[in-house]
This record gives C-alpha cells, sequence and structure tokens, in this order.
C-alpha cells in the first residue's frame, strides 16, 4: 500500500507565465506577479527571441528577484528581446 505523503508532495499549488521585453536601450525589465513562498518556487525560462545584430547581447536570463517580482535580464543594449517565463509555486 502507498505512502500518501508520497502523493502529496510536489503538489502544484500556482503557475504563472508571461513575456518580459527588454528594449534595446535596456538591460532588464521586470514583472509583477501574484506573491510565491520562494523557497517552494520554481522559474523556468521558456525561450526568448530577440531583434538586432548583436547575438552576444541579447542574451537573456530570468531570476525570481523577490516574492512578487521576475525580472529578466541581457547583456547588451544595443537589440531587443523578449523572454518567455514559467513561475510554479508547490505546496
Amino acid at each position: 500500500m502507498s505512502n500518501v505523503s508520497t502523493f502529496v508532495k510536489g503538489q502544484i499549488k500556482s503557475i504563472q507565465r508571461g513575456v518580459l521585453a527588454i528594449a534595446a536601450a535596456s538591460t532588464s525589465a521586470s514583472a509583477t506577479v501574484a506573491a510565491v513562498n520562494t523557497a517552494k518556487a520554481e522559474l523556468r525560462s521558456l525561450g526568448q527571441t530577440s531583434a538586432g545584430t548583436d547575438v552576444t547581447g541579447s542574451r537573456a536570463y530570468v531570476v525570481l528577484a523577490n516574492s512578487t517580482t521576475v525580472t529578466a535580464t541581457k547583456s547588451g543594449n544595443t537589440t531587443t528581446a523578449a523572454v518567455s517565463w514559467e513561475l510554479v509555486e508547490y505546496y
């Protein structure tokens, strides 16, 4: 017989998704999300697009800055970038 706690662990409490657009003249953009417990949350980058010729400068990453802010950052400020993200909070 299975232990019920095996199935309770890892249950998803919430999923939030979005896209952050970073302007060419900027290196970051942020979005406000519903509050999550950062110890029980996982942020994933789902992919990105960019426009311009500076491929290296358009590479972006996302971080959970705090319980209500997702921030995308790119290394250069000569191209635009759009980063898709998903934030999952577990019980």
